[in-house]
């Protein structure tokens, strides 16, 4: 951790990510002095102190406005955190999953009398010292200011959450998960209720206030919704309003290789003997590849109705082989391949559809521009009609008249009702119908207007 001169001023809060991933719920009274307490912590501290917390520093830091009532909100805050109890979950010494359940605070000192009250003392709870004092690893640091402002302790819980994994940039959460965390699993057993009132809003506050925003996607399973993927990015507009917002080098909380024993635990967590120091090691290793194939083979293995007595005796026996052979997953393997080769041959298939429907209408539109052409041309030039019949009967009528032109004269319809014969309407009926004479009579309009005609085939070269 490094911190600039010119940013001395700025308060931080330092927190082990056990203690922002534990399980406690605060409102928003008792969340403003537990920030208050946090900002209060030294980096080199060995020890908690008694730490006075003043009535006008609550008002001043936390933008409150200054009422008869405050001191009591000061006070009846400190008293509930003191009685407030936290869930934090930790390692034994062997790296297996424990849970630590201790009070925040042991005592608090205030005013009887609210009119003589200016501050109030108050003391951390000595079990909270391994995730407060002397951090040097896997902890969580943040600019203070960026939970002052904002009025809901669930959008600080969530600020927290996601502040963690902002250089990884997503943190994907389970509703289970978020609700344990929040200690809110007792409420909002509508998912629409919980996304309104804490998710929602937690993403309005912390584009507001604060350093990072985000947006998610809920992820289903079955009907409903199972997971959430927040994504997390810098808030640029609030960085930019901070003159020292460039001044600063913020701990990294969670990194990729945190991540990966995460969730490699999640997986193995419910075998016996399963600890992540021994995953932290498999992935100092190994390649995530090589341990996701091991754990999937004794999955694959208990699923399939083979007894496995020791499942991590066995993943750690597996670590050390190169060479797997899963014949459960070698069957996935061979189905994921001919779905996927199906799966080719339909869009090969819906591809070939979609380029000759669209040759289809290429062509259509081709045949209209001609006919729109060939009806221009004739508004352009007067007597066309006649100049093209009379050369026509010309050709029909010579001794060796080419058999296209026989068979043109031969399917050239006259009489037409409401139509004057030798009239362009009655050429252009004609050349509609296709056949013998239209392509004869396109073939005479191709070469007397050839530049006309040129022009229009350059047009649509590129979509035939």
């Amino acid at each position: 951790m490094t911190e600039n001169v010119k940013a001395r001023g700025i308060k931080f809060i330092r927190k082990s990510n056990n203690l922002v991933e534990g399980r406690y719920r605060f409102d928003i009274w008792e969340m403003r002095i537990f920030v208050k307490m946090l900002t209060m912590i030294q980096p080199n501290d060995e020890d908690f102190k008694r730490y006075r917390i003043y009535l006008k520093d609550i008002i001043s830091e936390f933008d409150l406005e200054k009422n008869n009532r405050s001191y009591e909100e000061l006070k009846s805050g400190a008293e509930k955190l003191a009685s407030r109890e936290i869930r934090i979950p930790m390692l034994s010494p062997q790296g297996e999953a424990m849970e630590l359940f201790t009070h925040i605070a042991s005592g608090v000192k205030s005013f009887l009398d609210n009119r003589q009250g200016k501050y109030i003392e108050i003391d951390f709870h000595p079990d909270m010292k391994p995730y407060l004092l002397q951090l040097q690893n896997k902890f969580l640091m943040y600019d203070a200011r960026n939970v002052l402002k904002l009025p809901s302790s669930f959008s600080i819980r969530i600020y927290e959450l996601l502040k963690q994994y902002e250089t990884i940039g997503k943190r994907k959460l389970t509703i289970e998960e978020l609700k344990v965390m929040l200690d809110i699993d007792d409420k909002y057993s509508l998912y629409a209720n919980l996304k309104k009132r804490v998710i929602l809003k937690a993403q309005e506050d912390l584009e507001k206030y604060t350093d990072i925003k985000f947006t998610f996607q809920e992820v289903k399973r079955g009907k409903s919704i199972y997971e959430i993927i927040f994504f997390i990015s810098k808030n640029v507009d609030i960085i930019n309003t901070r003159d020292d917002a460039k001044e600063l080098e913020i701990h990294s909380s969670v990194t990729d290789e945190d991540l990966i024993v995460n969730e490699i635990f999640k997986v193995v967590k419910k075998f016996k003997g399963a600890n992540k120091s021994t995953i932290e090691k498999w992935v100092e290793k190994y390649s995530v590849e090589h341990i996701q194939g091991r754990i999937n083979f004794v999955l694959n293995q208990i699923e399939k109705g083979k007894e496995i007595r020791n499942p991590m005796g066995l993943l750690q026996k597996m670590m050390g082989e190169t060479n797997l052979f899963d014949p459960i997953q070698e069957e996935k393997n061979i189905k994921e391949i001919q779905s996927q080769r199906l799966k080719e041959e339909q869009e090969i298939k819906l591809l070939k559809t979609q380029k000759e429907d669209l040759l289809k209408q290429n062509i259509k539109s081709l045949d209209e521009a001609k006919f729109n052409l060939i009806e221009t041309l004739f508004n352009e030039h007067i007597n066309l009609n006649l100049i093209f019949l009379d050369e026509f009967r010309r050709l029909r009528e010579q001794p060796n008249t080419p058999f296209i032109v026989e068979l043109a004269f031969d399917n050239y319809e006259t009489d037409i009702e409401g139509i004057d014969i030798g009239s362009k309407e009655e050429l252009l009926y004609n050349f509609k119908m296709g056949g013998s004479f239209g392509a004869f009579f396109l073939e005479w309009f191709e070469k007397r207007f050839s530049t006309e005609f040129q022009l229009l085939y350059e047009k649509f070269e590129v979509r035939i």
